[in-house]
């Protein structure tokens, strides 16, 4: 039986910039970790409650909407954490700037593609 593999780069492999993300970029690294996070776990709830309402008519309750907010403001403030790094990387050294960022973009084109249903 044949595996369809879980990551698929399309032209070339991704380099991962070790020296950068655990040296000068290891700031900027760990926001972006924290920033897709705090993304993953607001939607994640999101996804949780549209479905609650969809399969059963359920809306959410004062305490699930406060939690979304919650959710939201730790991704915003995590946003704005990254967004920080990023800028102080570039003025600091462009060219891991640069790394960082073709890394990043590497790394998320392999969730491009829509995750298998059954």
């Amino acid at each position: 039986m044949n595996e369809a593999p879980i990551f698929r780069a399309e032209k070339e492999l991704v380099e991962r910039p070790d020296t950068v993300l655990n040296g000068v970029g290891a700031d900027a690294w760990q926001a972006y970790n924290a920033m897709e996070t705090t993304k993953r776990r607001h939607f994640d709830l999101l996804e949780i409650l549209d479905n609650k309402k969809k399969n059963y008519n359920i809306d959410p309750t004062a305490l699930d909407q406060q939690l979304i907010a919650n959710l939201l403001k730790d991704h915003d403030e995590q946003v704005k954490r990254f967004t920080s790094a990023s800028i102080a990387l570039k003025q600091n050294n462009a060219e891991a700037h640069t790394a960082l960022f073709e890394y990043i973009g590497g790394i998320n084109k392999g969730t491009d593609d829509k995750p298998t249903t059954h």
